[in-house]
């Protein structure tokens, strides 16, 4: 009952969020100096009078409040409105573009997270002896780069210099495999995805790695790890034991570290020619192109908030010691 309680209360105050970042978007996009209209038939083509015609077919003549309340009534009704610049519905733009970025975002974050954690474990567990220490030191220096430094270097060795893998884009126009190998299902996809995901996972598996570590100093030092050491638990079971509790931090992380991959790939898919929702989203601002704009952060930002959510409600399942009040 106590669960159901505080998961209802999570979810009013996250329902609460997104329409204020809905809110917030809506006024500040619309704050951007410049007309939408100009971006088309800025080259006075077109009399004054054929212009105020566009901008009332496409509803900016009227007031701020009307137009936001338009916007509500329709996103209700699951509509993100007619993009101004492709004259097309707002899903049919967005989806594909965030489809492509899911394809790229989603073996970085697994293949991050995953050796991450693992590595970011075993240093913990062996505090003090040389591989921690030179592990905790080759762990930072990607951090310490700008991602698109990283990926840049990659083109140039195994695309530019090797020509092992394409220079950019998503597939290739014309692919005629010579082989068996390039004949397997997805061979063209994974060989413009492999540079990509190898730049992306090489800049965000320091920040799970070095969680996970500290996590690990912590708990080591705890009273129930010395009661199980007391026990006689083999070293393995015990960094089991350890590894659960230390997976705590790295949980809450997960979520704030999807939301900083979400925008660190509008790097990686400019460097990369990756036809994403990051290229998206800044052409649209470029564009003056609200719907679009507005629907491409309002998707980045809404899946922050809600995995923030999901990751409140798993809490008391990883950790019985906490209780929903």
């Amino acid at each position: 009952m106590m669960f159901w309680r505080y998961a209802g209360r999570r979810l009013a105050q996250t329902v609460i969020t997104l329409f204020l970042l809905l809110t917030i978007m809506f006024v500040m996009f619309r704050l951007i100096p410049g007309d939408p209209t100009t971006m088309l038939l800025g080259t006075g083509e077109l009399p004054p009078e054929a212009q105020q015609q566009l901008r009332a077919a496409w509803g900016l003549d009227r007031p701020m409040w009307e137009q936001y309340l338009s916007y509500l009534a329709n996103l209700a009704r699951g509509d993100l409105g007619l993009s101004l610049y492709f004259r097309r519905p707002v899903m049919e733009v967005v989806l594909p573009m965030l489809g492509n970025t899911l394809i790229l975002m989603a073996p970085i974050l697994v293949i991050a997270l995953a050796i991450g954690i693992w590595a970011g474990a075993y240093l913990g567990w062996h505090r003090g002896e040389r591989v921690e220490q030179i592990g905790s030191l080759i762990a930072l220096l990607p951090r310490a780069l700008p991602i698109f430094w990283i990926a840049i270097l990659l083109l140039m060795l195994f695309s530019y210099k090797l020509g092992w893998f394409p220079i950019g884009g998503m597939r290739e126009q014309f692919f005629y495999p010579e082989t068996w190998i390039q004949a397997l299902p997805g061979y063209d996809l994974a060989m413009h995805l492999a540079l990509p995901v190898i730049a992306g996972a090489i800049y965000f598996i320091s920040d799970p790695l070095m969680i996970t570590r500290t996590a690990m100093l912590e708990v080591r030092g705890e009273d129930y790890m010395q009661f199980a050491r007391a026990q006689g638990l083999s070293n393995r079971r015990l960094r089991q034991v350890a590894r659960r509790n230390a997976f705590l931090p790295v949980l809450t992380y997960i979520a704030i570290m999807v939301g900083f991959a979400l925008g660190g790939q509008v790097l990686l898919e400019y460097v990369f020619s990756w036809p994403g929702m990051g290229r998206l989203m800044v052409n649209s601002v470029a564009q003056r192109d609200y719907p679009v704009a507005q629907a491409t952060f309002f998707l980045m930002a809404a899946v922050v908030i809600i995995l923030n959510f999901i990751v409140d409600l798993l809490y008391g399942w990883l950790d019985p010691r906490i209780a929903y009040d």
